[in-house]
């Protein structure tokens, strides 16, 4: 037998196998070891608190950043320019995967932050722009819930609440944040822009990890048109919770009083409060209607004293239309005078029509809402979030607006026998103070107070509640926290 046979075959088959290998490379497969990252997918969940009659409430974000320390102990910090909207409303017991991050295995989760761009509510149909003051959010990620491996998710619990703001010339709605983030497993679908109910053991962590605060105890009092409400709140956890928004609901009635208008307001008295939303808006048409034949009236009444000065004038053997520039300035500057108050009486008539449609918007948004909120101060106390601005109203009859000549020198616009203010006060933007919310340390208890006239729209509503009527309270903090209570009002 030839031995060269077997030793010619074996270099061919040698030869042939590594001409394939030249040209296709990837025949055979390779083997890999693990990486030292995975990504985790960043997921957000559950609804926000919004007012009665919402239908949708969506942010815009813009990105994550995650902080992060590895097995040695080393920070680092991931960002993920993931930009997008959601309905924070079909959140109810289901997760949407916003991001994902790419971190280390073995990893501990320091915080997370999310930027929102904008937001808006949906409301009986009518969508409306909302305010966000702290568009950067944080949030601390509580032990025992930061481990990464490679079935983790992040999961982001965010619950904020819309709060309604009531100012002389606009209804402004304001974002106000509470969020609550872990790492846990269990998350089945792990694509960016996959939903899927959020599953028990998520649940329960979340639940778990959630600041325990109770209301211990509450008091409503109105006594003539102050309005006292005392609530006394307990961290029963062993970690700070910072207190933020307190809201009233007055689903069984309270009294609401504006434009020589007052009605006790319950399931059965909506419709007056229907029929004086008409009333006002039929008034506010009429002004409107009414407004350049209210002008022309002054102009005339206007041009009527400024012949009678002219008349008295030449009688006292001045001459105006030569010789006596003195004579001629002082005139002039009458003119101009009367001119700019005229421009006032225009400018506060286009004022209080804004003051009463904005009176319409607020019994709207209280007769369907019924609801009042209360920001909380560092100090412990509760306020009205409402601007310190106040504005001049016109009545609402002011057809019998003339000028009167007062001297030879001076004259007055006036309207039904009164005098017109020289200033409108603007109203300043709305913004959340500095000091917006009350630290309460682990397993200490504080006591909220409010004492006041609950004025809204600075003045253009007053509200009261009324003795004898259950009312629900719900107080919001950081990190998810909350609680409820009920108590009845009285005198």
């Amino acid at each position: 037998m030839n031995k060269t046979f077997p030793v010619m075959a074996v270099v061919i088959v040698v030869l042939v196998v590594a001409i394939v290998l030249v040209y296709y490379p990837n025949i055979i497969p390779k083997t890999t070891t693990s990486s030292s990252t995975t990504a985790v997918p960043i997921a957000m969940t559950d609804p926000a608190e919004t007012p009665a009659n919402t239908t949708s409430l969506f942010i815009s974000y813009l990105s994550f950043k995650v902080t992060y320390a590895d097995s040695n102990g080393s920070t680092g910090i991931v960002s993920i320019n993931s930009s997008g909207s959601i309905n924070l409303l079909s959140l109810v017991n289901s997760s949407k995967v916003l991001a994902s991050a790419d971190l280390p295995l073995s990893s501990t989760i320091k915080s997370i932050q999310f930027a929102v761009a904008s937001a808006n509510i949906t409301i009986n149909g009518t969508t409306y722009s909302v305010r966000v003051p702290s568009p950067i959010i944080t949030v601390t990620v509580p032990k025992g819930f930061n481990k990464i491996n490679g079935s983790s998710a992040l999961i982001l619990d965010f619950t904020p609440a819309v709060v309604t703001v009531y100012t002389s010339n606009s209804t402004e709605y304001v974002l106000v944040p509470s969020l609550l983030a872990l790492s846990s497993t269990g998350l089945t679908n792990r694509a960016v822009g996959s939903e899927e109910h959020v599953p028990t053991n998520i649940n329960r962590s979340l639940f778990s990890e959630r600041p325990n605060i109770t209301i211990t105890s509450a008091s409503l009092q109105q006594v003539g048109n102050i309005t006292k409400i005392s609530v006394t709140v307990k961290d029963n956890s062993n970690e700070a919770v910072l207190l933020q928004h307190l809201r009233l609901k007055m689903i069984n009635g309270f009294k609401l009083s504006t434009f020589n208008f007052s009605a006790n307001v319950s399931n059965n008295t909506i419709s007056s409060i229907k029929e004086h939303k008409a009333e006002l808006q039929n008034e506010v048409s009429a002004i409107k209607s009414n407004m350049s034949s209210i002008i022309d009236n002054l102009n005339k009444s206007l041009l009527s004293n400024l012949s009678s000065i002219n008349a008295s004038l030449r009688l006292g053997g001045y001459n105006l239309s030569g010789g006596d520039q003195t004579i001629e300035n002082r005139f002039d500057d009458i003119k101009t005078r009367v001119n700019s108050q005229l421009n006032t009486v225009e400018n506060q008539m286009e004022q209080n029509i804004v003051a009463n449609e904005n009176r319409v918007n607020i019994l709207s948004r209280i007769a369907e809402d019924r609801s009042i909120n209360f920001f909380i101060s560092s100090n412990a106390t509760l306020f009205l979030p409402f601007s310190g601005f106040t504005l001049f109203n016109m009545p609402v009859n002011v057809s019998h607006a003339q000028v009167e000549r007062i001297n030879s020198t001076d004259v007055n616009v006036s309207y039904d026998n009164s005098g017109i203010s020289n200033t409108v006060r603007e109203n300043s933007d709305f913004a959340l103070p500095v000091n917006f919310g009350y630290n309460l340390s682990a397993g200490n208890s504080v006591t909220l107070n409010f004492s006041a006239e609950i004025n809204l729209g600075e003045g253009l509503l007053a509200l009261e509640l009324v003795p004898g009527t259950q009312y629900d309270l719900y107080l919001q903090g950081t990190n998810g926290a909350r609680a409820s209570y009920s108590v009845n009002a009285t005198s």
